[in-house]
């Protein structure tokens, strides 16, 4: 097995949206923002290469957006999924598999392609996964997190019938397990990925950066804070008690770390204690 990050480049965010009720005073200290207060935040893929099954974490935005939406959210490099995979020697083509965290849209709708006002598959071989629970909910949300699902690339994404919804938790591919964590928006679907006689852990939006690592930083996009508390707590104790890698989707300074219990909460321990490649 091979992990490679691949990068879909990057946005931004305002700082107060990235870490909630965390006054900026201290959030500004280990996350820095421009005069606008905008965070750069990184788009970070994940190809896992098994041979003859090539899984892709994520796809980014795509090309669906308007000049105005773009620039508001600092989108910068559409092209730069494709190119990345090409750096590391892949053709869209090559990949089996594209695993969704979740559907909104700075990590999903780059599955999907406009080619001059036609929909088409980015990975036109890959079976598409995501969690049964957060597709039923993108089509009930509510008013505040309906802006984020690309209504009409999810019902593309689905007619192909590429699409698989994922039901349980447990393994769905040899040496990657699944779990469900539903506070941030239900069904967020993380893979446990055995790698190297380590466990490696694609955050996404459940810690999105090394600095949301503490208990109580958690971000203004997450449907239920309180919920989002009590996942992100149980899956910190055990991250911490085995030595898990925490892989980080949106940090855009540190690609991965391990965290530590000390007496005031959970912290970072290591940033980026493994080169992956």
């Amino acid at each position: 097995m091979k992990l490679i990050p691949i990068s879909a480049e990057h946005f931004h965010c305002d700082g107060g949206a990235l870490f909630g009720v965390i006054p900026k005073v201290l959030w500004s200290k280990v996350y820095p923002a421009d005069e606008n207060n905008f965070t750069k935040l990184a788009l970070r893929c994940l190809l896992i290469d098994q041979g003859d099954r090539k899984i892709l974490i994520e796809t980014g935005i795509g090309n669906h957006y308007s000049e105005k939406h773009l620039k508001n959210n600092g989108v910068t490099g559409l092209d730069q999924l494709e190119k990345s995979l090409s750096e590391n020697g892949y053709l869209p083509h090559d990949i089996t598999d594209v695993f969704l965290t979740h559907l909104h849209w700075n990590h999903a709708t780059g599955a999907v392609k406009n080619e001059n006002g036609e929909l088409q598959l980015r990975f036109p071989n890959a079976t598409h996964w995501c969690s049964q629970i957060q597709w039923e909910h993108s089509k009930i949300s509510n008013p505040r997190e309906s802006a984020a699902f690309h209504a009409e690339v999810l019902e593309f994404l689905m007619a192909t019938g590429q699409l698989n919804l994922v039901e349980k938790k447990g393994e769905l591919f040899p040496r990657i397990e699944v779990r469900f964590f539903d506070g941030h928006t239900p069904g967020q679907m993380l893979p446990f990925i055995q790698f190297e006689g380590k466990t490696v852990v694609y955050t996404s939006d459940l810690v999105p950066t090394a600095a949301n690592v503490p208990l109580l930083w958690v971000a203004a996009y997450d449907l239920n804070p309180v919920e989002v508390m009590q996942e992100k707590e149980k899956f910190l104790e055990e991250a911490a008690e085995k030595n898990y890698i925490l892989f980080f989707e949106h940090d855009f300074y540190h690609e991965t770390a391990t965290i530590e219990k000390g007496e005031k909460g959970f912290r970072v321990k290591e940033i980026n204690p493994v080169k992956l490649d």
